[in-house]
C-alpha cells in the first residue's frame, strides 16, 4: 500500500496539471480553496452562460474552475486551456474591455474592479471577486500572480509591425480575430468585408484620435480566392495584382504578400504608414 500512495499522488498531480495551473492553499492563507472542477468542450455550454461557441471557434480544450472563500468573501477562478497561445490571446483581446490596471509581469493582462483577466501561453485566466472589499480584491490579485507564475513563460507574439514597428501605437488595443463569430463579437462593422469567408486570422487595431484615427490589420487567408474576395468587398480589388500598396478611391489601401496575406490601412495616418511598411 505504501508503494501505491506516491503513484496515486503522481497521477492526481498530472491530472490537475493537465487541466491548467491551480490556486493552492499557500497562495491565499486563511482562505478555503475548493477542489477544482473540470469541464471539457461538450460540457462548456452548461458551465458558461452564452459564448461557448466563440471559445470553440478559437480552439477550446478545457476549463478548470475553483471557488475560493473566506468568511463572506469569495473568488471565482477559471483557467481556460486553449489550443494555442494565439487562441488564448484572441479570447483575451475580445474580453478585456476597458482596463484600470494590469497584472505585474503579464504581457497581456487587464484589471477591472469586477475581474482580473490575463493570457499566458495557451491559458486564459479569469479571477472574479464577488465583492469590492479590499481583502477580496487583494486576494484576487495574489491568486492571479500565483497562476501567472505557474502558466509558463510563453506569450503570444504579434507581428513585428505591431510589436516594435510602425503599427506599435495599436499594440495595446490589438485584437486577434479567428473566424466569423470573433468578427461579429469584436468588429461587426467589417462583416460585409468578410462575407462568404469562413477561415482567416487577423491582427487588428484602431488607434489615434480625430483626424489621425487609423485602422490597421494584417490578415492571413486560407486561399488566394478568399483574399481576392476580401479585397473586392473592401473596395480595393486591384491590390491583388498591384506591385506594392494599392489605394482605393476612399483612401483605403492594401498590400498583398504571397497572394494570401493582406496588409490593410485606412484613416488619417494610412498614407504615412504606407511609406514605412514594405
Amino acid at each position: 500500500m505504501k508503494y501505491l500512495l506516491p503513484l496515486f499522488l503522481l497521477i492526481h498531480s498530472a491530472v490537475a496539471f493537465a487541466g491548467g495551473p491551480l490556486v493552492i492553499s499557500r497562495d491565499l492563507p486563511g482562505w478555503t480553496i475548493e477542489d477544482p472542477d473540470f469541464y471539457n468542450a461538450k460540457q462548456l455550454y452548461g458551465y458558461i452562460n452564452g459564448g461557448a461557441e466563440l471559445y470553440l471557434e478559437y480552439g477550446f480544450r478545457n476549463v478548470t474552475a475553483q471557488r475560493c472563500s473566506k468568511a463572506d468573501h469569495e473568488l471565482q477562478v477559471d483557467v481556460y486551456e486553449m489550443r494555442s497561445d494565439e487562441a488564448a490571446f484572441g479570447m483575451f483581446s475580445i474580453l478585456r474591455g476597458s482596463c484600470t490596471g494590469t497584472v505585474p509581469g503579464a504581457t497581456w493582462s487587464c484589471v477591472r474592479p469586477e475581474q482580473i483577466l490575463f493570457a499566458r501561453g495557451k491559458y486564459l485566466v479569469s479571477v472574479v471577486p464577488y465583492d469590492r472589499h479590499r481583502d477580496t480584491r487583494d486576494a484576487a490579485m495574489r491568486a492571479a500572480k500565483a497562476l501567472l507564475a505557474r502558466a509558463g513563460k510563453k506569450d503570444f507574439r504579434p507581428n513585428e509591425l505591431f510589436r516594435t514597428g510602425p503599427l506599435s501605437p495599436g499594440l495595446q488595443t490589438m485584437k486577434y480575430l479567428h473566424g466569423p463569430l470573433a468578427l461579429q463579437s469584436a468588429l461587426a462593422s467589417w462583416n460585409d468585408r468578410f462575407a462568404g469567408i469562413e477561415r482567416f486570422a487577423m491582427e487588428y487595431s484602431r488607434f489615434g484620435k480625430g483626424k489621425k484615427e487609423t485602422e490597421a490589420a494584417i490578415i492571413r487567408f486560407r486561399s488566394r480566392r478568399d483574399a481576392e474576395r476580401f479585397l473586392r468587398q473592401s473596395g480595393v480589388p486591384g491590390a491583388l495584382k498591384a506591385k506594392g500598396w494599392f489605394v482605393g478611391g476612399d483612401g483605403t489601401s492594401a498590400l498583398v504578400k504571397g497572394g494570401k496575406t493582406v496588409y490593410f490601412l485606412a484613416g488619417g495616418r494610412a498614407k504615412n504608414l504606407r511609406t514605412r511598411i514594405k
